[in-house]
């Protein structure tokens, strides 16, 4: 059973020893930022922060910043499995036959068990905030340069257009008791919903795989919440606003629910996940009309910096639903790596390779997937390991001609975060051909075929050479 809510996590990670108290005060201006982000890159525990100076709401960290924690929130299941055996349940067919027919009633009870589903009520409803104080709330400001204090770790959901539900990490920055900015950047699926009168649901603290969804890109027409419950092996318990038409996790510790103004603010600069600040510009206006909570409600925080820090275990998990997602469009993907100190920017992808031209088809269905990411794509054989790096760059050194295996797409949107481009949010994209070629790729010759001993040969030198490690051990 997956946990219902943070508030299970936290209990289940304290019994383990991987969550601690710390009494010590705080101020969340710099203070707690940077508390967490040592801790965090020391490979600590997670860290309840209830002693704050500004007298808010505790804040917990770090609940993410080990693998072992990730794997404890999805039950010691790789997401992977889980997304790449029920997506077939996804796609609509009719049947052919009597038995295909009963196995698609079984595909769609499977659907139904992780579908979302609307309650009446849950511990996210148990207090209804009589005053709007965004003050109460740990908002932080982890650097010298940024103007304000922000909300790192809360998630935004928002209804689309065709009723579906949408949600994502966008960073808040509060400008008074009832107002926030959000920053939205232009490529955001939730950002194309950013028009004045749209509702809002900015919700802390849902389950621990709800959280981890929130930082993984979703392309269309997959709906999130869809794909969120068959990670979690069961649907999302969802309430619908009090004063938003918007749904949220029933389990969540607490919600903001506020409405889009129609204006916009500067928002930042903010010290974010490149080691830099990012730039000021101005983004929505978020003026909130209600907040719901549980009876005592902790606020999930997160720092940012130089990798790697939290968000590099949230990539790593990210990648393992993006390769479920990419294969049911792209069979031909075999792997695919983020590496977590690459910022997201640098993916290496395995292929099994049929044509020429293969590996710049792979990069440019990826950039279309998802712009904001995969600014190098570095493409191998199927028979290499991405997460290699020997591999990798032996395959990058032995089968890269620059000057006929690197392309540069020009003029192509990208994070804004980015801080290599001198315009936010548009710059260019490079694909690193490192497959071996084909005769069409090598001027009608034959690539040089690898080095490859007789079978019995390389048996008779195993056992050998074992025997003369183990003597010398």
């Amino acid at each position: 059973m997956p946990y219902r809510g943070l508030r299970d996590f936290m209990e289940d990670l304290e019994a383990r020893g991987q969550l601690i108290e710390l009494d010590e005060s705080l101020s969340l201006d710099l203070e707690l930022p940077a508390v967490l982000r040592r801790v965090t890159y020391a490979g600590g525990p997670a860290v309840l922060f209830k002693s704050i100076k500004e007298g808010t709401l505790p804040a917990v960290g770090n609940l993410f910043g080990s693998w072992n924690r990730v794997s404890l929130a999805l039950g010691d299941d790789d997401p992977y499995g889980r997304v790449a055996s029920s997506l077939g349940a996804l796609t609509a067919r009719p049947p052919s036959g009597l038995l295909d027919a009963v196995r698609s009633l079984g595909e769609l009870s499977q659907v139904t068990k992780v579908a979302p589903k609307v309650v009446r009520s849950g511990p996210v409803r148990d207090v209804g905030w009589e005053k709007v104080d965004l003050g109460r709330l740990p908002a932080i400001r982890q650097w010298p340069g940024e103007p304000g204090r922000f909300f790192t770790m809360a998630v935004t959901f928002v209804k689309g257009n065709d009723g579906s539900l949408n949600f994502g990490y966008y960073r808040l920055q509060v400008i008074g008791e009832d107002r926030l900015i959000m920053h939205w950047m232009p490529w955001r699926r939730g950002a194309a919903y950013g028009e004045a009168g749209r509702g809002v649901a900015i919700v802390f603290g849902p389950d621990p795989i709800t959280m981890l969804m929130a930082g993984v890109p979703v392309p269309r027409p997959l709906d999130k919440s869809l794909v969120t419950g068959i990670v979690r092996g069961e649907g999302m318990e969802l309430v619908r606003g009090d004063a938003v038409d918007v749904e949220y996790p029933a389990h969540s510790e607490l919600v903001i629910e506020g409405e889009l103004t129609g204006e916009t603010a500067m928002e930042g600069p903010f010290g974010d996940h490149a080691g830099v600040y990012s730039t000021s510009k101005p983004y929505p206006v978020v003026k909130v009309k209600a907040i719901n909570s549980r009876r005592d409600p902790v606020l999930p925080v997160t720092v940012t910096g130089r990798p790697v820090l939290e968000d590099g275990n949230i990539i790593r998990f990210g990648e393992r639903v993006a390769l479920a997602l990419t294969q049911q469009l792209l069979p031909e993907v075999v792997d695919l790596h983020m590496p977590p100190e690459g910022l997201g920017y640098v993916t290496i992808v395995s292929i099994a390779k049929r044509y020429p031209g293969h590996a710049k088809r792979i990069a440019a269905a990826l950039w279309a997937f998802s712009p904001l990411y995969h600014k190098f794509v570095i493409v191998v054989d199927s028979d290499v390991n991405p997460r290699d790096r020997t591999s990798v760059e032996y395959a990058v050194a032995a089968n890269v001609d620059p000057e006929r295996d690197i392309h540069v797409m020009e003029g192509y949107p990208t994070e804004e975060l980015d801080p290599s481009t001198p315009t936010p949010g548009f710059g260019s994209k490079a694909c690193i051909d490192a497959t071996r070629k084909l005769p069409d790729e090598y001027g009608g010759a034959e690539y040089p075929g690898d080095l490859v001993a007789p079978r019995e040969i390389e048996e008779m030198a195993k056992r050998i050479s074992d025997s003369i490690v183990r003597g010398s051990a």
